[in-house]
C-alpha cells in the first residue's frame, strides 16, 4: 500500500465482508491491453463496478493494473478549492482543476476484499488542514489535525468518538482557529501554532465545559458558547486573553439568557451570521426560535416555539439555514411513520401565524449545502441536483439522470456533483437561468470497451466518453454513437473467468498465452491463495422495545443503509405508549416478536406465574400488536429482561412459541447512579461495550439491544453508535443472521 498522509483516510480493515469481489465484463484489444471491472456490494458503503486496465505479457502482466474509475464515496475540496479530493475503499485520490487530471495519492496493490467503509473528514473552510479520528478501536480513536498539503500531523485527542458521518469539530470560518471537545470540555486550537509547537497548554486554550453542541461560531469568526442558560459571546481575537484570564473575566462577554437550561448532551444550536439570532432544538422535540438582545443579562426574545408533534416521522437529522434577509430555515431528515422510509423536509421557521411552514418535502435526498455567499442552496435528491434561491425558496437549477451522492460548492454558482456514474461540474447563470454540465471523470464503469486503442464507456445517460491516458480523465466521444463488441482473445492471448480459490472473491480472471509455449495464470495471484476454510460465526441482532423508543428511528435508519432486517421484540407497554413507532418497525419490514404484555420481572416474589397465565399473557400482546398494525406477531418470545424459568418456556411452547435468549453479560442499561450505588456493576460507555462484545463473539450469540434510555443517566447508548456495531461484527469476520435461527 502507498500511503500518502494516513493510511486512516483509507479505512481499510481486517475482516471477510459478506459481499464478495466479482470480475466481469473482460474486453481485450489487438495490443493485448485488457479492460475489465471489479464489483463488489459493501455492506453500509455501496456497490459500483470499478474499471481496470493492463498490459499483458507473456508469463505475467507488465505493470500493475491501473484504476481508472473514481467513485465519490467521500469527496473534499482542499487547498483554496483548487483540489478535489476523492476517497473509497481502493485509495484516496486528487483532481487538480487546473490541470484537469486525476492523481491517487494512496492506492491499494491488491483488490481490496476485507471490509471497508470511509470515515468522516472536516477540511478547514479554506482547505489546508484537515481533522478526522484515526481510527484505532471500533468506536473511537485519535483525533488528528494534519496539513492536508505536507501530510504533517499531530494528536488533539488521544481517546475521541469515532463517527462515519461526522467529526466532532467546528472550524472559524477564516480556518484561523478550530474547536474541539475532550472530556466533558471544549477547547479551540490554532493550526498556525500546533505545527510550530508554540501553542499554549491545553489548560489556557478551554473555552469552557460542555460539548461541541456548545458551541457555534458566526461568520465573522466570533463564537456563541452556551453553558447552562447563559449564552456568551467570545470575539476569535480574544481567544488566548479568555484561556489565560478567563478565571478572572469569566468565559466572554455576556450575551444573553435563555428561558430553560441548555443539555449539551441532547440539545442543539444554530446562530446566524452575526449572532443575534439562534434556532435551539431541545431533545429532539422542540424547536425554539429566539433573538438575541444587545443588553446582556436580558432573556432572549422568542420568535416561534414549535413542538414536533404534527410531522410525519421521526427525526434524525437538523440543519439550519438563514436567508439572506436573516431568517431561519430548518432542514430535517426524517424516518417515516407510514413507510419506514428516510424523507427530507425544509420548513420554513418564519411562517404567516408565527407558524413553522413546509417548503418542500423529498425521498432519498443528500444533506443540503450552502454556498459560499449563503444565497443559495443544493442537495441531491434521486437522480437529480436542485439549486434553490434561499431568500425567495425558488428552484433555480436541476440536473437529471444520474443518482447524486454528493455534493460542495466549487463556486457561489458551480457545484461539484459526485454521482452513481460520473463526478461533474454544474453551472447556473443565476439571471437568465441558463445551466452548463462538464464531466471531470466517470464514478464506475458504466458500458466500457476498446474502440482500437481507446478506453471508451458509455453510461447509462446514453453519453460516450473516452479515457485520457495522459491527464488521467475522461473526454466526451461525440463522434461515437454505441458500444463495441468486447472481444477475449487476440492473436497472443485468450482471457477468461474461472473459479478463485479465494473466498473472498466470486470467480478470477485468468490470462492464457497462445504464442510460443502454452502458459496460463491469473491476472491476480491474490485469487489463488487458499481462503482458510473456517465456518464464519453467526450473529444475531435483536432490539427490545420495552418501555421507551427514542432509539427506534435511528436503528431502522441504520438497518436499511447496511440492508438488514433486523428483529424486534415488543412489549405490550411499548405498543400502547408508542404505537406510531411499533407501526414504523412493521412498515420498515422488520420481524416483531414478543415480550410478553406487560414489563413486569416474572421471576419477581412478587408474582406467582403459572402455565395460564403466560398463554393468555402472549395472547394479548398478539391482539395489542394487532390492534395498533393490522399484523400479527411472530410466534418467538422472551421474557422481559430475559428472565424466566422452564415452567415459562413450556407454556408458551404449548402456545406455539419459540424462546430466544441473548447474551446477558453485556447490557447498557447500567447507570452512573447504579454503578456508583454497587460496586459490582461496572458502568461501560458505547465504545467500550463495543469493544466488549467484538471481543468476546461467539457462534450462535444473540446480542440484545434496548431501543431507548434506560432509568437513571448514562452518557450515551449502544443504539446511538448501532453503525459502529454492526461494522466491528462484519469487520470480525462474522455473519448477521435471523435471530429466529437460535430460538428454541
Amino acid at each position: 500500500m502507498k500511503k500518502f498522509y494516513s493510511a486512516a483516510l483509507f479505512l481499510a480493515l481486517s475482516a471477510i465482508v459478506s459481499g464478495q469481489a466479482t470480475f466481469g465484463n473482460l474486453d481485450l484489444n489487438q495490443k493485448s491491453s485488457l479492460i475489465y471491472t471489479v464489483n463488489q456490494d459493501i455492506p453500509g458503503a455501496g456497490k459500483y463496478d470499478a474499471l481496470f486496465t493492463v498490459k499483458l505479457g507473456q508469463d505475467n502482466i507488465q505493470g500493475s493494473p491501473q484504476l481508472i474509475t473514481c467513485f465519490p464515496e467521500k469527496m473534499e475540496l482542499l487547498n483554496e478549492n483548487s483540489t478535489l479530493q476523492l476517497r473509497n475503499r481502493y485509495g484516496t485520490a486528487w483532481y487538480s482543476f487546473a490541470d484537469d487530471s486525476l492523481t491517487w495519492k494512496s492506492e491499494s496493490d491488491r483488490i481490496p476484499v476485507e471490509y471497508t467503509r470511509i470515515g468522516a473528514v472536516s477540511p478547514s473552510p479554506d482547505g489546508k488542514w484537515i481533522c478526522y479520528v484515526n481510527q484505532t478501536k471500533n468506536a473511537q480513536g485519535q483525533l488528528l489535525l494534519v496539513d492536508a498539503m505536507t501530510g504533517k500531523s499531530c494528536i488533539l485527542v488521544e481517546e475521541n468518538p469515532f463517527r462515519y458521518d461526522s467529526v466532532n469539530v467546528k472550524w472559524a470560518p477564516d480556518s484561523k482557529a478550530l474547536l474541539y471537545e475532550k472530556n466533558g470540555a471544549v477547547y479551540f486550537i490554532t493550526p498556525s501554532s500546533a505545527f510550530k509547537n508554540v501553542s499554549l497548554p491545553e489548560d489556557y486554550r478551554k473555552i469552557g465545559d460542555g460539548y461541541i453542541s456548545s458551541v457555534e461560531w458566526t461568520d465573522n469568526a466570533s463564537l456563541l458558547y452556551i453553558s447552562g442558560d447563559i449564552i456568551y459571546l467570545i470575539r476569535e481575537n480574544e481567544l488566548y486573553t479568555r484561556g489565560l484570564y478567563s478565571s478572572f473575566v469569566g468565559n466572554g462577554t455576556i450575551a444573553g439568557r435563555l428561558p430553560q437550561s441548555f443539555d449539551p448532551s441532547e440539545d442543539i444550536f444554530f446562530c446566524d451570521n452575526e449572532g443575534h439570532q439562534l434556532v435551539l432544538i431541545t431533545g429532539g422535540n422542540f424547536i425554539n426560535y429566539y433573538s438575541i438582545g444587545s443588553s446582556g443579562y436580558d432573556y432572549v426574545t422568542s420568535r416561534g416555539i414549535y413542538p414536533l408533534t404534527g410531522i410525519k416521522g421521526a427525526p434524525l437529522k437538523y440543519k439550519v439555514f438563514w436567508t439572506g434577509e436573516r431568517k431561519p430555515l430548518l432542514w430535517m431528515e426524517m424516518l417515516s411513520y407510514s413507510t419506514g422510509k428516510k424523507t427530507a423536509t425544509f420548513y420554513s421557521l418564519y411562517g404567516k401565524n408565527g407558524r413553522m411552514e413546509l417548503l418542500l418535502d423529498t425521498e432519498e435526498s443528500t444533506e443540503p449545502v450552502l454556498s459560499k455567499d449563503g444565497k443559495h442552496l443544493a442537495f441531491g435528491s434521486g437522480k437529480s441536483a436542485f439549486i434553490y434561491d434561499l431568500t425567495e425558496w425558488k428552484l433555480c437549477g436541476k440536473t437529471s439522470g444520474e443518482k447524486i451522492l454528493s455534493l460542495l460548492w466549487l463556486t457561489n454558482s458551480t457545484l461539484v456533483a459526485g454521482s452513481d456514474e460520473t463526478v461533474f461540474l454544474y453551472s447556473v447563470d443565476y439571471k437568465s437561468l441558463a445551466s452548463s454540465q462538464q464531466v471531470l471523470f466517470l464514478s464506475s464503469a458504466g458500458k466500457a470497451f476498446w474502440n482500437g486503442e481507446e478506453i471508451c464507456s458509455k453510461t447509462a445517460s446514453g453519453k460516450i466518453y473516452s479515457w485520457n491516458s495522459k491527464r488521467k480523465s475522461w473526454d466526451l466521444n461525440a463522434a461515437l454513437s454505441d458500444v463495441k463488441n468486447a472481444s477475449e482473445k487476440n492473436s497472443r492471448y485468450r482471457v477468461f473467468l474461472g473459479t478463485s480459490l479465494n473466498n473472498h472473491f466470486n470467480n478470477s480472471i485468468y490470462v492464457r498465452s497462445l504464442s510460443g509455449s502454452v502458459l496460463t495464470y491469473p491476472l491476480y495471484s491474490q485469487t489463488e491463495i487458499p481462503s482458510e476454510t473456517r465456518k464464519s460465526k453467526r450473529v444475531a441482532l435483536v432490539f427490545d422495545a420495552m418501555e421507551s423508543g427514542e432509539g427506534v428511528p435511528q436503528i431502522l435508519s441504520v438497518l436499511e443503509e447496511y440492508s438488514l432486517k433486523g428483529t424486534f421484540f415488543l412489549n405490550g407497554e411499548f405498543i400502547r405508549r408508542y404505537p406510531v413507532e411499533t407501526k414504523q418497525i412493521v412498515a420498515s419490514g422488520c420481524q416483531c416478536a414478543s415480550i410478553f404484555y406487560s414489563s413486569a420481572d416474572l421471576l419477581s416474589s412478587n408474582f406467582i406465574i403459572d402455565s395460564d397465565f403466560i398463554k393468555r399473557g402472549l395472547a394479548r400482546n398478539e391482539d395489542e400488536f394487532f390492534s395498533a398494525t393490522g399484523k400479527e406477531l411472530s410466534l418467538m418470545w422472551h421474557a422481559p429482561y430475559y428472565r424466566s424459568n422452564d415452567m415459562m418456556k413450556a407454556a408458551a411452547a404449548e402456545a406455539g412459541y419459540s424462546y430466544l435468549e441473548a447474551c446477558q453479560e453485556i447490557k447498557d442499561s447500567v447507570s452512573f447512579e447504579e454503578a456508583a450505588s454497587d460496586p459490582s456493576v461496572k458502568y461501560l460507555s458505547s465504545s467500550q461495550l463495543i469493544d466488549q462484545i467484538t471481543a468476546s463473539l461467539y457462534d450462535g450469540m444473540v446480542i440484545s439491544i434496548s431501543t431507548g434510555k434506560s432509568k437513571g443517566s448514562r452518557k450515551d447508548y449502544l443504539y446511538e453508535n448501532i453503525d459502529l456495531l454492526i461494522s466491528a461484527i462484519l469487520d470480525s469476520g462474522c455473519t448477521i443472521v435471523d435471530a429466529a435461527q437460535f430460538a428454541r
